[in-house]
C-alpha cells in the first residue's frame, strides 16, 4: 500500500485559488472567464448551460462549482444558430456544450452533422483528436462534443487560442467558434512506484493525476495476460485497470480494449474524474471476456463482462 501526504499539495491548491481571482478573472476552472460571468452561470442553470442539464455527473459537478467557461458564442448559418455554451479542457480531454435553434434533429437524436468531422485548430494549427458527439435525448436541442487526445502525441500549450469548426444537419457551411483556453489545474498528482506481480504478469504504477474533468494512470508492465474467464478466445488479452475510490465509485479506462495487445511497455490509461479528490484509490486489473469472433460478452446488467485479477490488485492511500 502506498501513502502520500496532502499537506503540501493543499497549500499549493490554496495559493492557486487565490491567484486565480486576481485581475478580475477566474482562471482555475481551465479558462479565462470574467468573474461576473462565472457567478451568473452558477446562479441560473436554465440560462443555457448544456453541462447543467447533462446526464454526465462529472460535467454537472464542474458546472455547479463554476469551473467551466461559459463563452455563449452564437453563430448563425442559413437560419440555424449554434451556441457554444460551456467549455472545459485539461491535458486529456476538451468538452464543449452546444445548443441549437432552428435546426433539424436527425433520426439519431442529434442536430449535428456527424458525417463531417469536427475540426480543431490550436493556435491556428490543425490537430487530430478522438471525437465523440453525444446528443441529449431529453433535450434534443443540446449536445456535447468530447475531444480526447487518443494515441496521438501532440504538443499542446497550457494556454492557447482554440478554433472549433462544427457542422449542423442540412447546413453547408461550418459553425466556427474561437475561444482562448487555459488548461484546467491538477487536483492530485502522485508517483506511487508501487508494483504487483503474479507468475505471468507484473506491473508498476508510475503515476496518477486527477483534474476535475479526467484522471490518468501510467503503468509499466511485462508479461502475457491469459484469456479472461468465460472467454472463447485463447489469445492473450490487454490488461486494463479499474480505479475505485473509498466510497466505492468505480471508473473504467477509455477505449483501450480495442488497441493492439503488447507484452511489455509503458502506457497511460485515461478516465473520467471521481466526484471528489479521493482518500484512497484501489487499482483493480481486469480483462474483458470475448466470444469466438472477438465480440465482447455482456453481464446481467448489459455491460461488458470483466474478469478481475485479485492477486494483482493494489491500494494507494492519500493522507
Amino acid at each position: 500500500m502506498y501513502t502520500i501526504s496532502l499537506n503540501t499539495m493543499k497549500k499549493a491548491m490554496i495559493a492557486t485559488a487565490v491567484t486565480a481571482v486576481l485581475g478580475g478573472t477566474v482562471v482555475g476552472g481551465g479558462f479565462t472567464v470574467p468573474v461576473a460571468a462565472a457567478v451568473n452561470v452558477n446562479k441560473d442553470a436554465k440560462a443555457g448551460s448544456v453541462f447543467a442539464i447533462s446526464d454526465n455527473a462529472t460535467l454537472k459537478a464542474i458546472f455547479q462549482k463554476g469551473l467551466a467557461a461559459a463563452p455563449n458564442q452564437a453563430v448563425t448559418q442559413e437560419g440555424v444558430t449554434l451556441t457554444l455554451t460551456d467549455l472545459i479542457y485539461d491535458s486529456n480531454e476538451l468538452v464543449a456544450g452546444i445548443r441549437q435553434e432552428g435546426g433539424t434533429v436527425g433520426k439519431n437524436g442529434s442536430f449535428m452533422d456527424q458525417t463531417r468531422n469536427v475540426d480543431v485548430l490550436i493556435n491556428g494549427k490543425k490537430l487530430l483528436f478522438d471525437t465523440s458527439i453525444i446528443p441529449n435525448l431529453e433535450d434534443t436541442d443540446t449536445a456535447l462534443i468530447y475531444l480526447s487526445k487518443g494515441a496521438m502525441k501532440q504538443q499542446i500549450p497550457d494556454k492557447f487560442d482554440l478554433t472549433l469548426k462544427a457542422y449542423a444537419n442540412g447546413v453547408k457551411e461550418p459553425f466556427i467558434f474561437k475561444v482562448q483556453v487555459n488548461k484546467l489545474g491538477t487536483l492530485l498528482s502522485l508517483k506511487p512506484g508501487v508494483s504487483k506481480k503474479n507468475n505471468k504478469f507484473n506491473y508498476t504504477v508510475n503515476s496518477f493525476q486527477m483534474t476535475a474533468l479526467t484522471m490518468s494512470l501510467q503503468v509499466t508492465f511485462k508479461g502475457e495476460v491469459p484469456a479472461a474467464a468465460k472467454s472463447k478466445v485463447n489469445n492473450p488479452e490487454r490488461m486494463l485497470y479499474d480505479l475505485v475510490d473509498e466510497k466505492g465509485n468505480v471508473v473504467s479506462p477509455w477505449g483501450k480494449p480495442f488497441e493492439k495487445v503488447k507484452t511489455s511497455g509503458t502506457e497511460e490509461q485515461n478516465y473520467s474524474a471521481f466526484p471528489a479528490v479521493p482518500k484512497s484509490i484501489s487499482v483493480k486489473p481486469f480483462t474483458y471476456s470475448k466470444d469466438a469472433s472477438g465480440k465482447m460478452f455482456k453481464d446481467k446488467q448489459g455491460q461488458w463482462a470483466k474478469t478481475y485479477y485479485k492477486d494483482l490488485e493494489t491500494k494507494i492511500t492519500v493522507k
